[in-house]
This record gives structure tokens, sequence and C-alpha cells, in this order.
């Protein structure tokens, strides 16, 4: 229902004829310029590399997106809508129903998955930030930015760009968590980081998880803090 008036493609080593085919459709493509071999902080630096760009072509807002996940008809459209009713606004985060590899549908959703009270945005800080740091707020493929927001879109090593982008829009007030499915997000197999939950929905397992990674949760903390702080 609206038409986006650029699109932008990071390819990380595609070897099929995945860009041909982009190119054809009237995308702009560009190689990954990523050197990391974690998988994390190479799709963060993606996204970065590509909301950069997006910025650079004048963009105002960017709408994330995988590559293998279908967008509804209205998502442009809508989650526009959504961060242009407040200038404020720096980053929506949507919802998403689940298909598996073949299109066909998953039970539940996107926030069924990563579930957020309804009023986290009304909540003091010292009542917000218990809860986001233990929960996933944002799924970057459902998810839209308006970088002009906060001067900053860069991501830590470690950290996938949508974790670190919906702590640093609250921190900044500037979040809105939408109810609204934007999406079909597609799940296989090979492709679950997205609805990895790291024991979150558990206050034991998300401890033990944190123990076992003591060194990769100290870097993360210094990133906290100066976030905090900013």
């Amino acid at each position: 229902s609206r038409v986006p008036d650029l699109l932008i493609t990071i390819d990380d080593n595609s070897t099929d004829g995945t860009l041909n085919e982009l190119r054809e459709s009237g995308f702009s493509t560009m190689q990954s310029t990523s050197t990391s071999l974690v998988p994390e902080t190479r799709i963060a630096q993606n996204f970065v590399q590509g909301v950069r760009t997006a910025i650079s072509h004048g963009a105002d807002i960017v709408v994330l997106g995988d590559h293998d996940d279908v967008w509804h008809l209205n998502r442009v459209e809508h989650q526009a809508k959504v961060l242009d009713s407040q200038e404020s606004i720096a980053m929506v985060a949507s919802d998403g129903f689940l298909i598996d590899e073949f299109g066909a549908a998953v039970p539940g959703t996107l926030r069924q998955t990563f579930p957020v009270p309804s009023d986290l945005m009304t909540l003091p800080p010292r009542k917000q930030w218990p809860f986001a740091l233990r929960h996933s707020l944002a799924t970057g493929g459902a998810s839209a930015i308006r970088p002009s927001t906060l001067t900053d879109w860069s991501v830590p090593p470690g950290w996938l760009h949508d974790r670190w982008w919906s702590l640093e829009a609250l921190r900044h007030g500037a979040l809105t968590i939408d109810t609204t499915p934007v999406i079909d997000y597609r799940i296989s197999d090979n492709q679950r980081v997205g609805l990895e939950t790291a024991g979150q929905e558990s206050a034991a397992r998300w401890s033990r998880n944190k123990v076992k990674a003591l060194g990769v949760t100290s870097r993360r903390l210094s990133d906290l803090t100066r976030l905090i702080r900013s």
C-alpha cells in the first residue's frame, strides 16, 4: 500500500543468482564490509551498513528486513504512520506471524514468543530496565527505525542490532511496542537465531546462561553502563 522509496540489500557472500534477481527487481546491492567471524556481530554490522547507506541516500525512515520473510502489504504504510505520529519515536517494534520454510503457518507470533508488558513505556526506569535487560523487546525483521532521532546507530561487538537499538531507543523514551503483525517471520532448522530466548522465560535458566557466558556478560555490562549514562 506504500512502496519504499529505496530498496537496499547487503549481500553477505551469496553464491547463487540472488544478486541478479534483486537488481532486476530494483534493489541497490552492495557487499557486506563486515570482517567479524562472530555471527551476532556480523549480522548486526550488516544491518548497520544498510542503515548508514540508507541515511546517505536521504532516508528518513528505514524499514528493516531479513532475506526470507514475507512483508504484509500495509507494512511500510503502517510503520511509517506510527513513526510519523510522534517525532520523538526512534524505533517501532511490531509483531509478526510465524511460518515454516515452505510458507505454512506455525503456531504463535513474535510477540507471543517475546511478550512485553503493554505499559512498559509508562513504567519508571527502575521497573523498565530490569525487564528490558532480561527480555527481548524487538525483532529486527519486524521493526522500523528513524535514525535521525538518535545520533548513533552503531552497535557494540557481540550485540545483535535489534537488541541494542531497542535498548538505546528505550533509554531515550523513543521506543514504541506495536502489536500489529507486519510480516510473516520464516523459521527453519538453519534459521532460528531470531527466536532464541536464551532462557529469558525462566529466571533460573537465564541466570545459568549468564554464568556460562561470564566474559561476554562483563563486556555487555560495560556497554550498558555507557548507554545508561548517555
